[in-house]
């Protein structure tokens, strides 16, 4: 097996951790995890995997240990969590997130090869329960949850907090709901890698408040748990060195899909 690293952001901690459970204590590649505020900028959060994987990429080379930045993960603003994480040299780098807009397009590596699952999102990571991309059960006008959307913070949260002190609760709600217009239901997805009761009222109260529907989806760490114990097929795509990761990487070929079924 490779020597390994695992690149994740905190927003899927719950679900990274239980997918880890699946490997030997002994067997665990080193964590690194990327803020969750960046999650909503793809353009911020391509420049933090580009020095992450420069980092990793540079001890590849050198075969010694780098120092690569992370975060503790949790509340509170990320300058204050900063943490780091000593990797010796590896081989692969598991990206474990999703292609989040373009965040991983144009990355790429000299030295290593970059793994990721074939997936858009991070919701569409957690929908997945064994299938193609391209057969994820995801409604386009749902709006989904996990408990890490509550734990951690995003930009989301933050928006309604700021029209909360700006425009008073009224106008905020008016804005909240003229936001999530084109949506007609709230889900919190059910990963087993949470007690879903502990997320139940609040996100029945999002829902209220945005005037949706709400609703509990089943959801799955499986596909996690394969690119961790170095799983290969077409929902895991390795990306070698010198090759920079594109659009096509989301695509399954023909070839792939026969593979796949064979």
């Amino acid at each position: 097996m490779a020597n390994r690293v695992i690149l994740a952001c905190e927003m899927i901690e719950d679900e990274v951790r239980l997918a880890l459970k699946a490997l030997p204590p002994g067997g665990r590649p080193p964590l690194v995890w990327v803020e969750s505020g960046l999650h909503e900028r793809p353009e911020r959060l391509q420049a933090a995997l580009k020095e992450l994987i420069g980092r990793l990429d540079e001890g590849a080379c050198t075969r010694r240990a780098v120092a690569v930045p992370s975060v503790r993960p949790g509340r509170g603003p990320a300058e204050a969590r900063r943490d780091e994480v000593v990797v010796g040299p590896v081989e692969e780098v598991l990206l474990a997130l999703g292609f989040c807009g373009s965040a991983l397009n144009g990355l790429s590596a000299r030295h290593v090869s970059l793994v990721f699952p074939r997936v858009d999102d991070c919701i569409s990571l957690l929908l997945n329960r064994g299938c193609l991309r391209e057969e994820v059960p995801r409604n386009p006008r749902h709006y989904y949850l996990t408990r890490g959307w509550f734990s951690h913070e995003s930009s989301l949260q933050q928006a309604f907090a700021d029209w909360e002190e700006r425009f008073g609760p009224e106008r905020a709600a008016k804005l909240r709901r003229a936001m999530f217009a084109g949506y007609e239901q709230v889900n919190l997805i059910d990963t087993q890698a949470y007690d879903l009761e502990e997320c139940l009222d609040r996100s029945r109260s999002i829902a209220g408040d945005l005037e949706l529907e709400h609703g509990i989806v089943e959801g799955s760490v499986q596909l996690l748990e394969r690119l961790f114990r170095g799983e290969r097929d077409s929902e895991i795509v390795v990306v070698p060195p010198e090759e920079p990761i594109g659009f096509r990487h989301l695509f399954a070929t023909d070839d792939t899909r026969r593979t796949e079924s064979a």
